[in-house]
């Protein structure tokens, strides 16, 4: 077993969960006061996407979008070859698993950016939505009370896909709770420093463009 996941990226993962799963029971429980925190909580998930993107720029060599590129015919060969193989992979990541993290990551940046301007006209306004006009406002609004299907339907899709990983006695779905996986790589450092400081960076760069604009 190799440690391919450093403690930032299992921090962040287990973060974005809960603020993606906490977004949409706020936003869906139909309750009005829990729009403050729908909307903090959309914030927070804004940060942790930015914070992916800088950490795959600089972040432990797993980890890096170069290693997020795929094609269908890979996802194909995952499944009618490599599940059957009894080699270890040769890379951290799957075909399917690299197609379904950049969509949900796709998916979770349209649900969180169009709630920036998004209204109902009567109690609820996202923070930018001054600086639109009524079409675009109506455009974003529309986005943002369907793309959630999406997410739901992709983050459903990653549960399952960890079921069955579990009914066959995969261990691939604690990897993101001890960082190890059955590859044959370096094991990767923790880069802690790094990762506090780009949290930081990431975090405080998303209050100030909201608190200021």
């Amino acid at each position: 077993m190799t440690r391919v996941w450093e403690l930032p990226i299992r921090l962040w993962h287990w973060l974005f969960a809960g603020c993606v799963l906490f977004s949409l029971y706020t936003g869906l429980s139909g309750d009005f006061s829990l729009m403050e925190w729908h909307q903090r909580s959309g914030y927070a998930v804004l940060a942790l996407l930015l914070f992916r993107l800088c950490w795959g720029v600089w972040g432990g060599p797993y980890t890096r979008l170069r290693h997020y590129v795929t094609t269908p015919r890979d996802v194909l060969a995952h499944f009618f070859r490599s599940l059957r193989s009894g080699e270890p992979p040769a890379r951290a990541h799957t075909a399917p698993g690299i197609a379904l993290g950049v969509l949900l990551f796709l998916a979770v940046a349209v649900q969180a950016t169009t709630g920036l301007f998004a209204t109902d006209d009567i109690f609820i306004e996202g923070p930018l939505r001054a600086y639109v006009d009524a079409a675009t406002a109506s455009a974003m609004n529309w986005t943002h009370h369907r793309a959630f299907w999406v997410v739901i339907a992709l983050v459903s899709t990653h549960l399952a896909a960890h079921a069955v990983y579990g009914a066959m006695r995969n261990p691939t779905p604690l990897s993101m709770i001890t960082g190890r996986k059955t590859v044959d790589l370096p094991p990767t450092d923790h880069h802690l420093l790094r990762g506090a400081l780009t949290i930081a960076a990431t975090g405080g760069a998303v209050y100030v463009a909201l608190r200021y604009l």
